[in-house]
Order: C-alpha cells, then sequence, then structure tokens
C-alpha cells in the first residue's frame, strides 16, 4: 500500500497521451511503496513479489522516487545497504534486502555463499552522490554508515577482489554467484569473464562522484587522488576495452584478450549511462545503434534507453522510447524499475531537471520534440516544490511553489539571447558536456523566491 507519497506532482501536455501515461506509471510505482515493515521505508525495487529491494535497482530507481516524495524511502535504503558491508564479505554488502531487515533467502545463504555482481558497490555510490545533487541532504556526505561506505568502495573493496594486482576487481569462476564480474547475469560466458566492462565504467564513475562528495567536505587532497584514479580508470575503459571494428568488448577474458557477445548490448547503455565515453564520435555511433536494440532489451535494460537518450540530445528517440516503456502492452510492465525510470525519465530528460545541491542551483533545458507544451508540477527537489512549463525549445517558465529562494538555471539550444520577463538578462554561451558535436547553448542565472514566477524566453541570433 502507498502511504507516504508526493500525490501533487503532475504532468499536463498538449499530448495528452503523455499526460495519460505519466499518471499511469506514477500511479503503478506508488503502488510498490511501503511503510511500517522493520526494515523501514522502501520500494518495492527487485522481481516483483519478493517484498525486497535490490542495490542495482534502487541505484536506477531513486530519481524517480524522489520526484514521487519518496526521499525518506531512498535514503533509508541507500543507508541499509551503506550499514550492511561487512569484512566477511569481502566487503560486500546485502545484494538485497527484505521488508524484514534482512538479506533476500533468494540472494543469500551466509558470508560464504551470496549473489552478488560487482559494479555494485561502485553503482550505488554514484547514486548516493546523484541524491545528494538532487536534495540537499547532507547526511548522503556526513552520516557514519556512508562515510564508511565510500571509504571501504575506495580502498577495502577495490583490494580484496583484485586477485592479480593490476588494481581492478575480477572475477573467480570458483566462487559462483559470489562475485559476477558484470551486470550482465543471464549470459554463460559470464564465467569467461575477469574483468566487465560495465564494472570497469561504474568503478570509474565512482571514483569521479567520491572525488566530488570529497570536495564538498573540504577534503581536497583525497579528491584530487580520487578525480585522478577516475581519469585513468577512464582511459583504460575507452583504450583498451574498445575497438573501432567491434566497439566495446563485454570484458577481459582469463588471457587478457578481448571478449565479445555480438547481439548483446548491455555494455554499450552501461557506459552511456554512467557518462563514461568522451569521444563524440564514438557515442554518436553507439547512440546510433541503440533504437536497433529495443525489440530485444529486457526491461531492466530498456528502462535506461529514455533518459541516456535525452541526456545526449537524442530527443526524438527519447520520447518513443518513453511512449513505450509507458505503453500498457509492455511485456513485464508491473516491474518497479519501468514505471519509476519512467517518471525519472520524463523530469531528468523531457523536462531537462537538473539539480545542483552543491552550488545551490536548478537547471532546466526543454527535451521537447514535436509537443507544443509540457509542464511539471510541484517536483520535490533541494528541499522545494518547483514546477516546470516548456514551450517548444524556446519558452520556459520556473515557478518556486515553496521553499527558500533558489538559483534558477534556464538553458537553452543555440547561442542567442534570453530575456526573463520581458527584458534582456546577461546571457553566457556555454558547451554542455554531453550535448552531440559539441553543441553550443545559452543559459541565464535568475534567483527565484517562494511564490515567484520566473518566464525566460530564449531569442536565437
Amino acid at each position: 500500500m502507498a502511504l507516504h507519497t508526493n500525490p501533487k506532482v503532475t504532468l499536463h501536455s498538449s499530448d495528452r497521451g503523455l499526460e495519460k501515461g505519466f499518471e499511469r506509471m506514477k500511479h503503478q510505482a506508488l503502488h510498490w511503496v511501503f511503510e511500517g515493515h522493520p526494515v523501514g521505508d522502501y520500494y518495492e525495487a527487485a522481481l516483483p513479489g519478493r517484498e525486497a529491494f535490490c542495490m542495482r535497482d534502487v541505484s536506477h530507481q531513486c530519481t524517480g522516487a524522489e520526484i514521487l516524495g519518496l526521499s525518506s524511502h531512498n535514503k533509508n535504503m541507500f543507508s541499509k545497504f551503506a550499514a550492511s558491508i561487512s569484512d566477511t564479505r569481502d566487503w560486500c554488502g546485502f545484494w538485497e534486502i527484505n521488508r524484514l531487515d534482512r538479506p533476500c533467502s533468494a540472494d543469500y545463504r551466509d558470508d560464504t555463499d551470496f549473489w552478488y555482481n560487482l559494479p555494485a558497490n561502485f553503482d550505488v555510490l554514484h547514486a548516493c552522490w546523484r541524491m545528494y545533487l538532487w536534495t540537499g541532504d547532507k547526511d548522503y556526505l556526513v552520516r557514519p554508515e556512508f562515510d564508511h561506505f565510500y571509504a571501504q568502495t575506495m580502498e577495502a573493496y577495490i583490494k580484496r577482489w583484485d586477485r592479480d594486482g593490476d588494481g581492478l576487481p575480477d572475477r573467480n569462476p570458483g566462487n559462483g554467484r559470489r562475485g559476477i564480474a558484470g551486470y550482465d547475469e543471464d549470459d554463460p560466458s559470464k564465467e569467461k569473464i575477469l574483468v566487465a566492462t560495465d564494472m570497469l565504467a561504474a568503478m570509474a564513475r565512482a571514483h569521479l562522484s567520491c572525488a566530488k562528495i570529497c570536495a564538498a567536505l573540504g577534503r581536497l587532497e583525497q579528491a584530487k587522488t580520487y578525480r585522478d584514479k577516475g581519469d585513468e580508470l577512464l582511459a583504460l575503459l575507452n583504450n583498451d576495452f574498445y575497438t573501432e571494428e567491434q566497439g566495446f568488448a563485454d570484458g577481459l577474458g582469463r588471457q587478457r584478450e578481448l571478449l565479445y557477445r555480438h547481439g548483446r548490448h548491455s555494455t554499450e547503455y552501461l557506459t552511456l549511462y554512467w557518462d563514461t565515453v568522451p569521444d563524440s564520435t564514438r557515442r554518436e555511433k553507439m547512440l546510433d545503434a541503440l533504437p536497433g536494440t529495443v525489440a530485444q532489451a529486457d526491461i531492466e535494460v530498456f528502462s535506461h534507453y529514455p533518459e541516456i537518450q535525452w541526456r545526449y540530445g537524442r530527443r526524438e528517440q527519447a520520447l518513443l522510447s518513453l511512449r513505450r516503456l509507458m505503453d500498457p502492452g509492455l511485456p513485464r510492465k508491473e516491474y518497479p524499475e519501468a514505471s519509476y525510470s519512467a517518471v525519472g525519465a520524463v523530469a531528468t530528460g523531457l523536462v531537462g531537471i537538473k539539480p545542483d545541491a552543491a552550488h545551490g542551483i536548478i537547471e532546466t533545458c526543454s527535451g521537447l520534440s514535436g509537443i507544443d507544451w509540457a509542464e511539471l508540477g510541484y517536483v520535490p527537489v533541494m528541499g522545494r516544490e518547483i514546477s516546470i512549463c516548456h514551450e517548444k525549445l524556446s519558452k520556459t517558465s520556473f515557478t518556486l511553489e515553496s521553499g527558500d529562494s533558489v538559483t534558477w538555471r534556464g538553458v537553452f539550444q543555440g547561442i542567442g539571447q534570453v530575456h526573463i520577463n520581458g527584458s534582456p538578462v546577461e546571457t553566457y554561451a556555454v558547451q554542455r558536456e554531453f550535448d552531440p558535436d559539441g553543441e553550443i547553448c545559452s543559459y541565464c542565472d535568475v534567483v527565484v523566491n517562494a511564490g515567484e514566477m520566473a518566464e525566460a524566453i530564449f531569442q536565437k541570433h
């Protein structure tokens, strides 16, 4: 039963089908929200019916959960994962935790026999940083269980799973399900992989996120160490795990050879999801191929597509993917990741909300394609509630419904002049990090007070 929710968050649009799809996904997601159990506030993030939440699923579903007002649930669940790491489990946590506050019996027998995918610690760490940026809740930075989890993940976890001394956690087939190399759980060739490419991508992103956590805490020397290591891992990923002929490998085999499974695509979407492909030509090639994989992608994979496509400027493809994700006929539509991902993609992609609590800025950028207008109202972010309305790509209204004043950064594609409430304001040009072909965008910063609305109109040069 859904108890602690944000029923006010609503999508209105000139596209009524999109409105209805959002409402359907919202109510489907809230169906999986629970309170009053020994584990505390949680939402289902695993196979339906397990009454549990899994590290991989929560790390992906958490943004949609924030939009639905589930901050306490997110923090509780991430806290449970962080507190569960243990030396006796080689610094792994509990992969899946149930409503009774115990490791799920389907995945855990004892500390010598349990299911664990090696990207998990890194995925959770990166998600915790994203949750801080979205909420501004400093508990994600300073609470002892989080601080301990970050430190042990960056040091003890890596060392314990690095059996050959190359600095990378690696797979030992003799361990069975305890330490699967990557997130691909089904293909028999996972037993051949020593170091999975998606694990390396998650590890690189976690180092860069941990560097930002350390910087936010004033640990500048440590931040530099992790940032340098993250850059080193990115270079390793993009130089040694990729060939122009075949793209990213699934990983390294026992003889350090590159292993490929043609027709598989989990590695490609995860390297994009974690923003670990800096080369724009390579990235565009991967994005071009992504729509062709839709038919064979299961829901755990496909639920990432709208977010990825919007992030990299593929607005039309992203909207098509979102419509499919919202389709009542979608196979396994009841899987919680489908609804939470759809809600998250509307906020971060269609409406383009990008909070930065570290700097007190809420950024927006329209992701509309073939839609006249869309408004997402009463979105919880950084301790506030905001409403965003885009009219195509050239007009945005930002309303601070409640909470302290905040800096709104209105971003528009192209070079031009922004007018706020009818008057020209200082406008800056910037090359957005993940825009295709290094597209230049224009933006302005406006302080908005509670109860006020700022309307931005962009005139492209």
